[in-house]
């Protein structure tokens, strides 16, 4: 199974173009829109999207079909993020960089909207969510933890080191399960991708 990248959205759009030059090829259409012109060459809508495909294509298949789990998994387990769950975590972002101005900036950089920003932020709070229910820390694991590091919180005891402990278990658990967490939704939702140019090959170790 491969490992999920997280920034689905700022991907997406090339799917979804894929998805409308597939459609108008299906449907016998022979126009096509020039995207660019060099002299008397001009290269076609078709042209870049052919080439974004298999450049592109199957990692971009595998994180769209990643979210789409994560969605129906949720609702399944009665799971959703809140607006309240999205702004505890985007409102110190936009408090330490201090003005809206700097917020906008910093989204410009992802070349991303404020919106796909919250949407892309409700996904991976959704996935941590099943996560971490699927995979709870144990009281095991937080004192083996606590005992590992206690140079770490020499001055704390484990009562009062459990908040972090925790956060850092549930983060150690994510890692360690989410392939073989995904690879089963796969099998659960019977997953299939129709063109064998999306699907994406297993890298040899």
């Amino acid at each position: 199974m491969k490992k999920f990248d997280v920034s689905v959205l700022t991907v997406s759009v090339l799917i979804l173009g894929l998805a409308v030059i597939g459609v108008s090829q299906a449907k016998g259409t022979t126009t096509d829109t020039v995207a660019a012109k060099i002299g008397n060459t001009t290269i076609t809508q078709t042209q870049v999207y052919d080439a974004l495909k298999v450049k592109s294509g199957p990692s971009v298949m595998t994180q769209l079909v990643a979210a789409e789990l994560y969605r129906l998994e949720a609702q399944a387990q009665g799971i959703s993020v809140t607006d309240q769950d999205l702004d505890k975590l985007i409102n110190p972002i936009k408090e330490k960089l201090g003005t809206p101005e700097k917020f906008q900036e910093y989204l410009d950089e992802k070349h991303t909207t404020e919106q796909e920003f919250r949407e892309k932020t409700r996904l991976i709070l959704m996935r941590d969510k099943l996560l971490e229910k699927a995979f709870p820390p144990t009281e095991e694991q937080i004192k083996a933890y606590y005992e590992k590091n206690k140079d770490k919180y020499e001055k704390q005891t484990l009562e009062q080191a459990r908040p972090d402990i925790v956060d850092k278990v549930k983060d150690k658990n994510r890692r360690a399960n989410i392939d073989k967490w995904l690879e089963d939704l796969h099998k659960k939702y019977q997953v299939q991708i129709m063109d064998p140019a999306l699907v994406e090959k297993e890298k040899k170790e």
